[in-house]
């Protein structure tokens, strides 16, 4: 018996709705296909490189060479005159000295040996409490085969350089003629660790109550073969790293210590627990330039609009560091922003008006919230972008893909440490491996740290 024209109808209005659905999910695939660190969050480690093109390359000029200024008389350890007797070119002995030089000044390292000390402790009996002791070590030596520089230079290559324990081993060997054994690369890391925790709490403290503009961020780090997250606080002068289990508002109260900083300027992406801090928070421009330009490599509405507010964020970017570089005034910046914002304001009523329904949502959120893309504009010192936190995070990350992460909560402590003193050292300019080396000479010696140790804003002063 042949189907009724009804039951025909009916079976073709499934079908069409199979093929929307299905063509909806092919849609939503090839997009997530294409997702790379240019149009999405990922990390451009993430990406798959493109083989070079096989093609004629402009040739480069050459570069103009920089002379390196001479070190000062009192840095020079040798000096050695060269002379003639004779002429090079004919072998006459008739030269004269014209009082001429030309100097060349060689750096070459020293023979380095390390320095083997043996302590005798005497074994004593006692004739009153009928017990023995050995003789105390002399203050600020530890109870270790290892000597506090040493222990500061393993932990510096393992921590700071991120080589692997077995490198940092063999260039120990090379370096010294040293045998140090694989358990013992934790034992020495637990050690520094210990050390260096008064630096890393002061630090901490001074991230979250400083004046500075604070960025925040937090990427994937594995603990023992389970996901962990890497969070981050920093500003221009230090930066603080906490490795926990989880990415939720929990986590982030611990790495900002429950403490109210409603009142400080901050910068991060668009994730939720960050938008509980306070109402100076300054959504990342660059994450939404990304965002935008996902839309922009579809088709229909979504096209020509994203690629409208994909350069229209782009330009704020560009304007504000053209203010930054002293190109452009400060007024001549807030004229050119204040226009730009007028049109990006406009572009979101055109996403929410005629954009798909994700590129509506996202439009129509950014609107009721647009004040937040533009506090780089009221307050001096907020940047538009998270870029600072994403370059900091960038040390872990590297290190994850080298390492796979940590496997004890003193690896993560020593991480955690380590990271925070290194990163911000590198942004005060200072030595890192003098910094570990005398923290571990003043901790083994209880003394006060030395003042090459003590940086500006006291940040280290446990």
């Amino acid at each position: 018996m042949k189907p009724s024209y009804e039951e025909l109808e009916t079976e073709l209005i499934k079908l069409k709705d199979l093929l929307k659905k299905a063509l909806k999910e092919i849609e939503s695939l090839k997009e997530k296909l294409n997702k790379n660190s240019n149009n999405s969050s990922k990390p451009p480690s993430s990406d798959q490189k493109k083989n070079t093109l096989d093609k004629s390359r402009k040739n480069r000029k050459n570069r103009k060479g920089i002379n390196r200024p001479f070190f000062p008389k009192e840095q020079i350890d040798k000096r050695v005159e060269c002379t003639l007797e004779k002429c090079p070119h004919c072998g006459s002995h008739s030269i004269e000295d014209l009082s001429i030089f030309d100097i060349l000044q060689q750096i070459e390292l020293p023979e380095v040996k390390a320095i083997i000390t043996e302590y005798i402790r005497k074994k004593y009996y006692c004739n009153s409490c009928k017990s023995s002791s050995f003789a105390k070590l002399p203050e600020g030596i530890p109870n270790s085969a290892f000597g506090t520089k040493l222990m500061g230079l393993t932990s510096a290559l393992t921590g700071v350089f991120h080589l692997a324990k077995r490198e940092s081993i063999q260039l120990i060997k090379d370096l010294f003629n040293i045998d140090i054994g694989l358990g013992s690369i934790p034992n020495i890391e637990e050690r520094v660790s210990t050390a260096l925790d008064p630096y890393y709490q002061k630090i901490h403290k001074f991230v979250l109550e400083n004046s500075l503009t604070k960025h925040f961020d937090e990427t994937s780090w594995r603990d023992s073969g389970k996901r962990n997250y890497v969070w981050i606080a920093t500003c221009e002068r230090a930066a603080i790293y906490m490795i926990d289990r989880h990415r939720n508002a929990l986590a982030f109260q611990k790495l900002i210590k429950n403490k109210n900083i409603s009142d400080k300027n901050y910068v991060s992406d668009r994730y939720s627990v960050y938008n509980k801090i306070g109402p100076k928070h300054q959504y990342c421009l660059a994450h939404l330039i990304r965002n935008f330009r996902s839309f922009a490599q579809r088709d229909g509405p979504d096209k020509k609009i994203g690629e409208s507010l994909e350069k229209l964020l782009a330009k704020a970017c560009s304007t504000h560091n053209k203010y930054c570089k002293g190109e452009i005034s400060l007024s001549q910046r807030n004229r050119r922003l204040g226009h730009t914002r007028k049109r990006v304001e406009d572009g979101f009523c055109d996403g929410i008006a005629n954009g798909s329904d994700k590129l509506s949502s996202l439009c129509d959120k950014l609107f009721d919230n647009s004040d937040n893309l533009w506090i780089f504009k009221e307050k001096q010192g907020v940047d538009p972008t998270n870029n600072l936190a994403e370059r900091d995070l960038r040390k872990l990350v590297i290190w994850r893909k080298k390492s796979y992460g940590t496997r004890s909560d003193r690896g993560k402590r020593f991480v955690e440490r380590i990271t925070s003193i290194s990163q911000t050292l590198r942004k005060q300019k200072k030595n890192v491996l003098q910094f570990i080396q005398e923290v571990m000479v003043s901790f083994y010696g209880k003394k006060q740290p030395a003042d090459s140790i003590n940086l500006e804003l006291n940040v280290f002063t446990p």
